[in-house]
């Protein structure tokens, strides 16, 4: 009974198919054909040379942005150094002593000036690239 079933829906199933394939060539083939209004090449012409007219798009600017990821990733990366470095040895735990960092012995009176010439050398690396940032926005206006 339920194999009857079957068979009998996949004939309607191809049956309905056949016929609708039927239908949609009738539609297409009653379709009249498209053509375009007498203005339309014309206004379609204009828009293409004005497109051409344009000037080209401004690059993106890859190497300030490569400088500025550099930047980026070289503050994070001291200041991650910093804290493990800092952090790291105040947690008195064994398992965090076998992977502290080994800094090379400096007397205590020679750490304190080493960590402010690093902090003076950053400040001053900032403030060349915001100079030079600065001078190339400027450009050729004469004010810098």
């Amino acid at each position: 009974m339920n194999r009857t079933k079957t068979i009998w829906s996949e004939q309607n199933d191809a049956e309905r198919n056949a016929r609708m394939e039927v239908e949609i060539g009738n539609i297409l083939t009653a379709e009249e054909k498209l053509i375009p209004s007498s203005g339309f090449m014309a206004s379609v012409m204009e828009r293409v040379r004005q497109e051409a007219a344009l000037p080209p798009p401004i690059p993106f600017p890859w190497t300030w942005a490569i400088l500025g990821i550099l930047l980026v990733s070289g503050v994070f990366g001291w200041s991650a150094f910093e804290i493990f470095r800092l952090g790291l040895p105040a947690l008195d735990m064994s398992v965090l002593h076998s992977f502290t960092l080994t800094l090379p012995h400096l007397p205590a009176a020679a750490v304190g000036p080493v960590e402010k010439v690093g902090w003076v050398a950053l400040a001053l690396g900032v403030s060349l690239l915001c100079w030079l940032f600065s001078r190339r926005l400027a450009g050729s206006g004469g004010l810098l």
